[in-house]
């Protein structure tokens, strides 16, 4: 698969991660916070492909952004997301006690929603486009 196309990939699929964590946040359902966070991701995913660096199988999203140079814009625009790397599992497993933790606010989940949708804006605009004028 070319960069082109796994980077248009990699940034449908955050957005279909976004369109799930809204509807699920609309209803109150606790996985909004696993989809944002996946969106989240493959962002940072994206942008790590873009730059050339692989980013394996990682999940935590501090530790995929620590990839990034420290003079790359990108970096600084998402470190912020770095916050959401508890939210691949908090609310979606028992403590070892056994107690189901309450779901993430709803409202605080459609700000970082609203967050990522504006990266993602960035990113097809500027990942994308720089993509396809390499050619």
């Amino acid at each position: 698969m070319t960069k082109s196309r796994r980077l248009a990939a990699l940034l449908a699929l955050a957005d279909a991660d976004l369109e799930a964590a809204l509807a699920l946040a609309d209803i109150g359902n606790r996985n909004a916070a696993y989809h944002c966070q996946q969106a989240a991701e493959k962002l940072v995913k994206a942008v790590l492909l873009d730059l050339g660096v692989e980013s394996g199988v990682e999940h935590r999203i501090d530790v995929l952004v620590a990839k990034l140079p420290n003079t790359e814009p990108w970096r600084a625009r998402l470190q912020p997301l770095e916050r959401l790397t508890p939210f691949a599992t908090t609310f979606r497993y028992p403590t070892p006690g056994g107690r189901i933790p309450e779901a993430p606010d709803s409202g605080a989940v459609k700000k970082e929603i609203t967050i990522i949708e504006s990266l993602l804006k960035m990113a097809r605009s500027g990942l994308l486009s720089k993509d396809d004028s390499a050619r």
